[in-house]
């Protein structure tokens, strides 16, 4: 009876791993994506999966910015072609006209029937911040597809609202990622502008000690000076003009 419920309590562990909202930087583009947790929604055996996915300019959590709704779906024959889709709320209808279209075939893929060849179809919908908040929040959310309807669980929409959500997203990212994404943006300005002015008062103070001390020949203020200013350029010579007074 133990073994059933260890791997209960690991695939619970597994589960409660999993993040609503990936949060993923491109160096090379200088762009954020903020990518859901895959959302599936079944209806008469056919099986779709959803993902919202918004990308910022930068290393920053942007706000009114259009959600890449991907919709796809995989099986030995196409569904999606020449279907209309829509969505419908109880805030209202959302338009998805803007979407394209692609599907590709895999023939080493197994369908769910047992036979080889899969068909993998997608939507792709662009779709403005303030729909996809009223997709998110709304009490019921209808996906349609031709004369299928899928039911949009408010549970499933969760990492949605999370999507839309700067504070939410930050408490499922990483300690790091928060620092990087502005969580402690002030705390980290005024420790950079208190490093700035330290660094500038120890270099004055550097530049102002060795003026007095070069042209001296009295060993002891060369070597308060490296007591004071071990790491200083000025370092260097300041040894050799002090071992050159101590063998004098």
């Amino acid at each position: 009876m133990r073994i059933p419920i260890l791997i209960l309590t690991v695939f619970a562990l597994g589960a409660c791993s999993l993040k609503p909202v990936e949060t993923t930087y491109d160096q090379e583009k200088d762009r954020t994506s903020f990518t859901t947790q895959p959302f599936k929604a079944e209806k008469q055996n056919k099986e779709i999966v959803l993902v919202g996915v918004k990308q910022c300019p930068g290393k920053v959590i942007c706000s009114d910015q259009d959600i890449k709704l991907t919709i796809t779906h995989a099986d030995r024959f196409s569904f999606f072609k020449g279907k209309d889709l829509g969505m419908k709320t109880t805030d209202g209808k959302i338009n998805l006209n803007e979407r394209d279209y692609k599907s590709t075939f895999d023939l080493k893929s197994v369908a769910k029937d047992g036979t080889s060849g899969v068909l993998t179809e997608k939507f792709l919908i662009w779709v403005s911040e303030a729909d996809f908040r009223k997709a998110a929040h709304a009490q019921e959310t209808t996906l349609f597809i031709g004369d299928y309807s899928f039911e949009l669980s408010s549970e499933g929409r969760v990492p949605w609202q999370v999507l839309l959500d700067r504070e939410r997203i930050l408490e499922v990212m990483e300690e790091e990622q928060r620092r990087e994404y502005g969580q402690y943006q002030h705390e980290n300005k005024e420790k950079k502008s208190e490093d700035v002015r330290k660094k500038r008062m120890v270099s004055e103070a550097e530049e102002s000690t060795w003026k007095l001390v070069q042209d001296s020949n009295n060993p002891e203020d060369l070597r308060y000076f490296l007591e004071q200013f071990p790491d200083s350029p000025y370092a260097v010579p300041a040894k050799l003009k002090l071992k050159q007074l101590e063998r004098e």
